[in-house]
Parts: structure tokens; C-alpha cells; sequence
């Protein structure tokens, strides 16, 4: 059956339902903490002698905080939920994930949304919809920050993210909750995703294979574990520091590098999850600065020695080498001339040939010298 077809897919949901209780809640604070304000900065990030770390864990914000709806229709017992939904300027998707939030077979424990310095009203815009979310506005900071700032607010013993211009199948939640039951020895859990268009119509061809276990090398070689499928421990997150908010993008590729070499992936192989392809969307603007950003991530990670023995060395070459060489050739496209050569020169050292390299290495420094240079591409976020 297609997923988007049939009345019972995100049909409308009520306003509010006869089961459905909440309440308000005030969280007290110490005298040492009067008048000040928790921090969600977070420290600077690098690989250390135990890999990629960071000092600072996440804090929870204080003050008031309301308790989200508990829905008994079709209940499960276990543990808590927590649904971060990073946003900016995406309010005409937003209501319709929603829509899919709130309409899980197993409700969540709250959802939460980080309005990533939006020009449009998101509290204003999700006030009256019935999932009750919880809306938290910082200035612009990026995807990675924006989550890390919902983990810091979520109480829930698991996390679950979906990005605001994706959907959630209504069984997304229940699923993934029995699988975990099933396999408690493995912590996270993700799957693939059905891709759709603007208009939610389904497009073919757009799945990548997607592997269970230990999956660092296939996860090195491509990357296909996508945010909105992931659903694991709080605390696995905090311990890792959560997503690395100085990256423009791959901040979610880098995380689950980090995690790949630690522990096991649990695959859902069923798609719970639609991904809406549309001309806007963040992993496709700037795509000379998106394959800078991977080649660097894929680089730093290589070079740390985290991922020894459980990483071939000639498959790592073999994966730089050709990233770096996708990446010289979109900064050669776009007129970033001195770049291209740069990252031209990093794919030769990785293995790449004379013969395949050369023509963008000629033709970089060719057009340096007849156009002007563009500055390079910039791999932090917008608004840092």
C-alpha cells in the first residue's frame, strides 16, 4: 500500500481529546541560581586522546515548564519520549510534522521545538496545535545547535528527532519502541526513509541501503542514517556532546561516526519516515559548500585513530580521495579557484591520480588568473 495514500494517514487531528490531560508545572531553583540564567554555550570542540569530546554537558533550563499532553488511546508502557524539532522559517511544514507527531499510535512525553532565529511567528504559528508543543527561540546558530538545544531542554529518557520539512508514519514511534524492548542490548535505532515531494507525492529511487551492527566502514563510505529516523538514550547523547554546532552541515554525519565506532546500530528496515525533497532544503543549498564540509568531517575523523580496526586503511584513502575530488570540482563550478585547488590536491593524497586530477587542477589555476577569486566557502553556520 502506498504510505500517503488512504483517510487514515495525518488525518486532521481534533483539537483536543476527551482522555487527554496536562498540566502546569513550576521548577523551583536554589538560591545560588537566582537571577542567573543556564548556559547552552557549548565549549569548543575537538578530537582528544579519547576522541572527539567536549567539556561542557548539557544543562536543563529552568523556570517554568508545562507538561505535555498524556493521550491514553493505544498506550504502551516504557520509557519516555522526547521529540526535538529544529526549525528556521519552515512554518508551512512544520504544522504538518506535526500533524505527524500527533498522530502516533504511542504518544510522546513532549515535543519540543527549537526556533533556530526565525523571521516568521513559529510560537504563534504552532499555539493552537494539538501536540502542545514547546516552543524555544534562540538566534541563529544551525541545525547542530538547535538540536543540542533541544536535548538540553528534554526531559524524556529517549530522544526522537524529525526535521521540520519531514513527516513521521503513525506507527514511527510504536515501532521503534518494540524493537528497542526486543533488543535491549542495542541503544540506537534508525531506518530508511521514503522520499517525497513538495506535495508529498512519492518519489522513486531515492532510498539508500541502510546496514545493522557495527557499521563504521559502510557508514564511512556513505552516508545514510538520516536524523528524522533516529531514536535513542538521552543520556547516549549528552555523553558525546551531542551534535557539533560549528559545522554548517554534516553535523549529523559527524555525530553518527562518533557513535558508530562505540556501539552497535539497530535498523528498522521498514520506512517510518517520509523525507520531503524540495528546493530549499538545507543538505542541497550550496552544494560546493556541503562536499567541503563532508571531505573535512571524513578527514578529521579518519585522522583521529578513532576508528582503528574498525576502519580499513584502504578504504578510508579510497573514500577521501574521491569526496575530496567531488568537492574541488563544485568549488571549481562555482568560481572558488584557490579552493579547488586545495581540495584537488588533498584527493591526490589520498590516492587519487595525476591523470584524473589534473584537469581541475589546470583549470583552477587557469581561471585564477583570467576572473577574480571568489573568498571560500564558509563551513560554520549561518549567524556564528
Amino acid at each position: 500500500m502506498n504510505p500517503l495514500s488512504g483517510s487514515h494517514f495525518l488525518a486532521a487531528p481534533e483539537r483536543a481529546a476527551p482522555d487527554v490531560a496536562f498540566s502546569r508545572t513550576k521548577v523551583g531553583r536554589s538560591k545560588a541560581h537566582r537571577g542567573t540564567e543556564p548556559s547552552h554555550r557549548a565549549e569548543p570542540y575537538g578530537y582528544g586522546s579519547g576522541g572527539f569530546v567536549q567539556s561542557r554537558r548539557f544543562s536543563r533550563a529552568e523556570g517554568w515548564r508545562r507538561r505535555l499532553p498524556v493521550v491514553r488511546r493505544h498506550s504502551m508502557s516504557g520509557p519516555s519520549v522526547s521529540v526535538i524539532i529544529p526549525t528556521y522559517n519552515r512554518l508551512r511544514f512544520l504544522r504538518e510534522a506535526l500533524d505527524s507527531v500527533h498522530a502516533q499510535t504511542v504518544k510522546p512525553h513532549e515535543v519540543i521545538v527549537v526556533d533556530d532565529g526565525s523571521s516568521e511567528d513559529i510560537a504563534a504559528g504552532v499555539a493552537d496545535h494539538p501536540s502542545r508543543p514547546q516552543v524555544i527561540r534562540q538566534d541563529r546558530r544551525g541545525p547542530g545547535a538547535a538540536r543540542n538545544r533541544g536535548l538540553g531542554e528534554a526531559t524524556g529518557e529517549l530522544v526522537a528527532f524529525l526535521d521540520s520539512d519531514d513527516i513521521w508514519l503513525p506507527k514511527k514511534l510504536e515501532k521503534y519502541l518494540g524493537a528497542m524492548a526486543l533488543r535491549p542490548d542495542v541503544k540506537l535505532f534508525y531506518g530508511p526513509m521514503s522520499p517525497i515531494d513538495a506535495n508529498r507525492r512519492p518519489v522513486p529511487g531515492r532510498t539508500k541501503p541502510c546496514h545493522d551492527g557495527w557499521i563504521v566502514e559502510q557508514l564511512f563510505c556513505n552516508s545514510f542514517v538520516h536524523v528524522p529516523t533516529v531514536v535513542c538514550p538521552r543520556a547516549l547523547l549528552n555523553e558525546m556532546s551531542g551534535f557539533n554546532p560549528n559545522l554548517a552541515v554534516c553535523e549529523d554525519y559527524d555525530l553518527w561516526l562518533r557513535l558508530a565506532v562505540k556501539l552497535p546500530f539497530g535498523l528498522i528496515e521498514e520506512p517510518l519516515a517520509l523525507r520531503r525533497l524540495h528546493d530549499d532544503r538545507l543538505s542541497k543549498d550550496r552544494m560546493d559548500r556541503n562536499l567541503c564540509v563532508k571531505s573535512k568531517v571524513l578527514r578529521e575523523f579518519y585522522e583521529s585513530g578513532v576508528s582503528s580496526g574498525k576502519l580499513s586503511d584502504d578504504v578510508a584513502r579510497a573514500r577521501l580521495s574521491k569526496v575530496f575530488h567531488a568537492a574541488s570540482r563544485a568549488a571549481l563550478r562555482v568560481g572558488r579557484y584557490q579552493q579547488a585547488l586545495q581540495l584537488i590536491r588533498q584527493s591526490r593524497q589520498y590516492g587519487n591520480t595525476r591523470l584524473r586530477t589534473a584537469p581541475i587542477e589546470l583549470g583552477a589555476m587557469t581561471m585564477s588568473l583570467l576572473k577574480s577569486d571568489k573568498p571560500e566557502a564558509t563551513l560554520q553556520p549561518a549567524g556564528r
